[in-house]
């Protein structure tokens, strides 16, 4: 049994609620309720607490004013035997609060006193450290209490100090140190300290019970001034009795060494601070400002997603990024963001693994995912699925590219020939040895089709961005048929170029964003090199290793990386005539496509899968044959360089064109999702401490008080950052591919990184 002592002085209608909650959340049964009326001048007082009188409902009505600390002496001398809780009468218990805390107490048997979290109790305010905070925006009380209890890092971490407004004390401290110094601290403010001075002492400690959270709304029985006075008066008092503690005390409330506790309550304030939805999207890079790989066509399909979904929807993008899974939270107008050690990526794909697996059901958990969205798997495994479809998560999945159905991505074999419809298990196999130096003697296609289906086989729908990317996806998997649905990526809208005046002697021709031998750089280099003297070449972007990184020529300007922002402006600025796009793949979409006919230039391209469907039903320019492309594309520019009345048209009627918008793709993607319940909650009984670790790693520059864990850290990740730099240069490979030495250092790193991880685990 405990005793829970509530002392009064007026604040009737506190007291009212503070009684009702303890009603509601307490077995008085098994506990006793010890009221104390230190002669309050409010009449209602007496009445209210003469109505509630039973056998463990015990009212005292003091003749005179004995002061805080008098009135829980006489409290606790009600019994010899219970442990007493002193609780303010401006409080509001919350569910399971006495059991915790208790439980908290009989953790060890040197714990002395128990304080729970609450908005203003000092060194155990939450979710601001030593402020009087209110409760977060979103939530109630109860709903604020019982986001604690689910995330709570359960540490019961030692505090200097309990604090009196909750405050469990054993009853066998009680008697060994005595009870309050009512003669020195009467009107209360310092007792509690003194108190918890004596107990260390004799050999105690106290304790926070960072799974509780009992509201605390300040104490209203005392004037400000008067409240200052005593809290200086009797500070003074402390600090000569035991100077060292009081110090320890001031210590504590300077460093914050519990930080964990209150960042993990921020964090997941943050993260549950609405009702809406949660939706996770998986892709194979982040489109983070900094990660690797942050720029392409998928990365920017899924940002433009998240940038025009995340007020409706809390998008969680988790993303490979080297070793690492980006998780990061688009909360509203708030990021929130983690990173996850994984490991490099496999040298032969991975289809399973069991911590990869357990990593996302705990994103899934933690996150409470409602549905997941899967835009590509590529350096990951296929865990995600079936961790979702346990948990009757709906999954969608984009098939940005052909990953589903081979590793190389974009269907083109050793001889960079295209083999969709042409391939054949034996092709296949001498393909996939050639290109990733797999056996063989093992039918891997069959392997990696079947793995592949089985998976998307579990999905609620199959997004695909083009006709003519369903039609591939259906000549090898026409199970999908019922499944699958054709959403055009939408592009926010660029001002038009302005065309016409008086004409340039000079036909500029451009080739946007990277380019390699799969999007047409051969092509391209055959074009470039036959010098006509009247047209100039701009490749806009990144290049790949081939000719035309070597090409140097008068009338070819190699303008490298731009943001797509600056596209307008930069096709203006060197008054771009023509848009080359020349992909020897079927692409399911094309980025350039849309950004050329968003500013108003034509496009010259070949006629193949998306780009050769979207250049024809948009009217946005001309197509050549692929397998005569140099001769067609060069015929056409000679045709066109005039910039005759053809050309002309063409300008006009790109004037009034139009993409798909982004708003209007969110609309059909919220229109889909709106299909599903949302009623997966994740499963409650979660850990959260793997995530506030991931959250430390990844904000550690943010962080103030980890001390030697951050300078670990920032150590390992500049040391595996250099590594990655050095193996990843042309040079190191080349050397690497002569030498056949091993890469040095690579598992030390690991090893290191793993047990420092595992250690933070």
């Amino acid at each position: 049994m405990v005793d829970i002592i509530i002392p009064i002085y007026n604040a009737y209608d506190d007291l009212v609620k503070c009684i009702d909650s303890v009603k509601k959340w307490t077995d008085l049964e098994k506990n006793r309720l010890i009221l104390i009326d230190d002669c309050s001048t409010d009449k209602r007082i007496r009445l209210y607490l003469k109505s509630l009188e039973s056998n463990n409902v015990v009212c005292i009505f003091n003749k005179e004013n004995r002061g805080f600390s008098g009135n829980i002496n006489l409290g606790m001398m009600q019994s010899k035997e219970n442990d007493v809780i002193l609780l303010n009468s401006d409080t509001i218990v919350t569910r399971r609060w006495l059991e915790k805390i208790v439980e908290c107490a009989y953790g060890d048997k040197s714990i002395a006193t128990v304080t729970p979290l609450s908005n203003n109790a000092t060194l155990c305010s939450v979710p601001k450290f030593c402020e009087e905070n209110t409760i977060p925006k979103g939530f109630t009380i109860d709903s604020f209490a019982e986001l604690i209890e689910e995330t709570s890092l359960n540490m019961t971490p030692k505090i200097p100090v309990a604090h009196g407004f909750c405050m469990l004390v054993k009853r066998e401290v009680i008697r060994k140190i005595g009870m309050f110094d009512a003669l020195t601290f009467g009107r209360g403010y310092g007792e509690e300290n003194d108190f918890c001075h004596r107990a260390e002492q004799v050999g105690y400690y106290h304790v926070m019970c960072d799974n509780t959270f009992i509201f605390h709304r300040g104490t209203s029985s005392f004037l400000s001034e008067e409240k200052k006075q005593y809290i200086e008066e009797h500070d003074k008092i402390l600090r000569v009795r035991y100077p060292e503690q009081v110090q320890k005390v001031a210590e504590y409330c300077r460093d914050n060494p519990n930080s964990v506790i209150f960042e993990n309550v921020k964090i997941f304030c943050g993260l549950r601070c609405n009702n809406r939805k949660n939706i996770l999207y998986l892709v194979q890079s982040d489109f983070r400002e900094g990660a690797n790989d942050n720029v392409g066509g998928t990365q920017l399909h899924v940002k433009d997603l998240t940038i025009g979904l995340k007020d409706t929807y809390n998008i969680f993008v988790a993303a490979r990024d080297y070793n690492y899974l980006n998780v990061t939270g688009y909360i509203g107008e708030k990021e929130y963001f983690f990173k996850f050690y994984i490991g490099e990526i496999p040298k032969f794909p991975v289809f399973y693994d069991k911590k990869m697996a357990a990593l996302y059901g705990q994103i899934l958990d933690i996150f409470r995912i409602e549905i997941v969205h899967i835009h590509h798997t590529y350096g990951l495994t296929l865990d995600l699925y079936r961790q979702a479809y346990d948990r009757k998560i709906p999954i969608y999945v984009t098939l940005h590219d052909y990953y589903s159905i081979c590793p190389n991505i974009k269907m083109l074999n050793q001889n960079n020939e295209l083999c969709i419809g042409v391939d054949t298990e034996e092709k296949c196999s001498i393909c996939l040895n050639a290109q990733y130096g797999l056996s063989k003697s093992v039918n891997y296609i069959k392997i990696w089709r079947e793995e592949h289906v089985k998976a998307l086989n579990l999905a609620s729908g199959i997004i695909v961005p083009s006709k003519s990317a369903e039609q591939v996806i259906l000549s090898y998997y026409e199970c999908l048929k019922n499944k699958i649905y054709v959403i055009e990526h939408g592009l926010k809208e660029f001002h038009k170029i302005k065309k016409g005046g008086e004409l340039d002697k000079k036909f500029r021709v451009a080739f946007l964003g990277g380019i390699s031998p799969a999007k047409g750089s051969d092509i391209a280099y055959q074009l470039i090199k036959k010098k006509s003297a009247d047209i100039e070449w701009y490749l806009f972007g990144i290049y790949g290793h081939n000719k035309l990184s070597m090409l140097s020529q008068k009338n070819f300007y190699k303008i490298g990386k731009y943001d797509r922002n600056d596209l307008p402006d930069l096709l203006e600025k060197y008054k771009i005539d023509l848009i080359c796009i020349f992909p020897i793949w079927p692409e399911t979409f094309c980025y350039t496509v849309s950004e050329a006919v968003a500013c108003g230039i034509p496009i010259l391209a070949t006629d193949i899968g998306a780009v050769g469907e979207r250049v024809r039903n948009m009217e946005a320019g001309w197509l050549v044959p692929l397998d005569e492309a140099p001769e067609h594309a060069i015929n056409i520019i000679n045709m066109l360089k005039s910039k005759g009345e053809i050309y002309q048209k063409k300008i006009e009627s790109l004037a009034s064109k139009k993409n798909k918008s982004i708003k209007d793709m969110c609309g059909e993607y919220i229109n889909l999702y709106s299909r599903e319940k949302f009623e997966c909650v994740g499963n409650k009984n979660i850990t959260t401490q793997f995530a506030v670790e991931a959250y430390m790693w990844a904000n550690k520059e943010k962080l103030q008080s980890f001390g030697d864990f951050r300078e670990i850290m920032e150590r390992l990740e500049s040391a595996e950052q250099r590594l990655q730099e050095v193996t990843g240069s042309v040079t190191y490979k080349t050397v690497l591919a002569l030498s056949g030495v091993n890469i040095p250092f690579r598992n030390t790193i690991k090893k290191f990184l793993y047990r420092f991880y595992g250690f933070l685990k």
